[in-house]
């Protein structure tokens, strides 16, 4: 069978047996695969330097016949981030490992521009790079209206089970007009400061939507701060 190429990013290693690797990648034009990399945790390994996450990637692969394709050639390019967001990083693929699956034909678009826009190293990049790939993905609404009845709503709403809602259709976290209004407009590229306080509510708006989809954070949102 004939080999197959793509822009890739890793998300995944998983130790097989005593040398071997499986490999879980999102690909730009065949979306999440698996691939074994034979040998790879040898010490002279050409995979070992070249197998690493937050690195732009070249792969080639033989698809498998009935199962798993076998890894031939990586490619590393430049890193994503700085070194210093590399933990922000690492959350960020946990967090889309959960959330594209195996067959599914999007993914890297979707990670590549939460990538970039961690990397702008803003205070609350990584609700920024979080909240615009649950965006992508298509797990959250217009900030503007009520999720449930979708009434547009200049006053301030509530946050209940991972939705916006207005007051008439629920209560919960108040979510006020100013950070609604942060939010999107720190997503369009403008400078917004956050206070502590609208900083905790984002944060807590995005765990609500992954608890909702069984994906759990690190400890790292909790100490996002403005």
């Amino acid at each position: 069978m004939a080999e197959l190429q793509d822009h890739a990013l890793l998300l995944r290693r998983i130790p097989y047996g005593d040398t071997s690797l499986i490999c879980h990648f999102l690909t730009e034009q065949h979306g999440r695969i698996a691939l074994m990399a034979r040998g790879a945790r040898r010490p002279k390994s050409a995979f070992r330097a070249s197998l690493e996450p937050l690195y732009a990637l070249n792969i080639v692969w033989r698809p498998g016949r009935s199962g798993m394709g076998t890894l031939s050639d990586v490619q590393r390019g430049p890193a994503y981030l700085d070194v210093s967001q590399s933990m922000d990083g690492l959350e960020l693929l946990a967090i889309a490992s959960r959330l594209f699956h195996e067959g599914d034909s999007q993914g890297f678009e979707e990670l590549i521009a939460s990538l970039h826009v961690l990397a702008e190293q803003q205070s609350v990049g990584l609700l920024m790079a979080v909240w615009s790939m649950l965006d992508a993905a298509g797990w959250l609404g217009d900030l503007s209206h009520c999720w449930q009845c979708g009434s547009s709503v200049e006053q301030a709403m509530c946050w209940n089970q991972a939705q916006l809602l207005c007051t008439s259709c629920g209560s919960g976290m108040t979510i006020s007009t100013g950070l609604r209004k942060s939010i999107v407009a720190v997503l369009s590229g403008q400078q917004v400061r956050f206070s502590i306080a609208d900083a905790n509510s984002w944060s807590e708006m995005i765990r609500q939507v992954l608890k909702r989809h069984d994906i759990r954070l690190t400890d790292s949102f909790k100490s996002e701060r403005s």
